[in-house]
């Protein structure tokens, strides 16, 4: 309510200032009762009580000259449709006149924060007899609202229908600015589903590319597992055919040592039967000689007649012939 107090007191302090440019347009498009309520005393009590009864003041709608006259309705509609598609808030003030000296840009954020406005509030500020509006946005607002690029784009479309024809449509000027905020909302509403859709891909990309790194090094050190395995398992194998064959040629060489020390012992035996047979044969040889000597002697050791010497001829070559 007091927001409500200090934004009229606002209005009436723009009114009572002194008018500078006329807009460019028919001066019979301001109603004679606003003309009559700024002059101030000069007007008369019932022209007054009819200048205030034509003012329009309610919670998002400030219009001391009439000026929305029978489209009031419609603006109001299209304050609700705006509020319900986008989620932003309108205000609309139609005065004569910003306070002189001032800077409009400013005095209309100044007016804006008096009221306490709701996150993404829009003020459209009309100076009629300036001819000059102004667009402010609550600092409250999201950043596609705020932006200046916005603002820049909501002053031009309420512009528009106020110097596009010879008599200036101020209803027109408040629709188009709250259609350019639902064109703005729309192209803002796809270009964060883009963005979006860009974030969502590129981390689908970062975590297909983690997930194959992963995959990767997981599978290699599968691999190097099973390598060593494989490896493990042929060291194994090698052992045991080494114990294997050292087991083996431990019984062959036993087996051949026995066979050796068995043949030695055969030769060993073999060699001293020869020489026991053939001791035997000298023995023999001896006692066969022995007889033979005591045949061919007698008794009394000479040689027997006819023992061999005995009869022997001799035969010696003749001498030959005397030259």
């Amino acid at each position: 309510m007091i927001a409500s107090l200090f934004t009229v007191l606002c209005l009436i302090l723009a009114c009572m200032a002194s008018p500078q440019a006329a807009w460019a347009a028919d001066p019979k498009s301001t109603p004679s009762a606003s003309s009559s309520a700024s002059a101030g005393s000069s007007a008369s009590p019932s022209s007054g009580s009819s200048a205030t009864e034509k003012m329009t003041i309610t919670e998002d709608i400030t219009d001391t000259e009439n000026l929305l006259g029978d489209n009031l309705g419609k603006v109001m509609d299209a304050i609700k449709t705006t509020k319900s598609e986008t989620g932003v808030r309108v205000k609309l003030l139609f005065i004569p006149n910003f306070i002189e000296g001032e800077d409009p840009q400013k005095w209309a954020a100044r007016v804006l924060k008096s009221t306490d406005p709701d996150p993404n509030t829009v003020m459209l500020a009309v100076a009629s007899e300036q001819g000059n509006l102004v667009v402010a946005v609550s600092s409250n607002s999201d950043e596609w609202l705020s932006s200046q690029k916005t603002v820049d784009e909501l002053s031009s479309a309420a512009l528009s229908p106020l110097t596009e024809n010879d008599t200036p449509d101020w209803s027109g000027s408040a629709i188009a600015m709250m259609d350019q905020i639902k064109t703005l909302k729309k192209t803002s509403t796809s270009s964060s589903v883009t963005s979006l859709g860009v974030w969502i891909f590129v981390g689908c990309l970062v975590l297909l590319a983690v997930a194959a790194v992963a995959f990767r090094l997981i599978k290699g050190r599968g691999q190097h597992a099973h390598a060593d395995r494989q490896l493990a398992r042929r060291q194994r194998r090698r052992a045991r055919k080494q114990d294997d064959g050292n087991g083996s040629a431990g019984n062959d060489d036993s087996a051949g040592n026995d066979g050796d020390k068995a043949e030695d012992g055969d030769k060993a035996e073999d060699g001293a039967a020869a020489d026991d047979h053939a001791t035997d044969d000298h023995s023999a040889a001896d006692h066969s000689a022995d007889d033979h000597s005591a045949d061919d002697h007698d008794a009394d050791g000479l040689p027997k007649s006819g023992s061999g010497n005995e009869g022997r001829s001799i035969f010696m070559p003749p001498a030959p012939p005397a030259k």
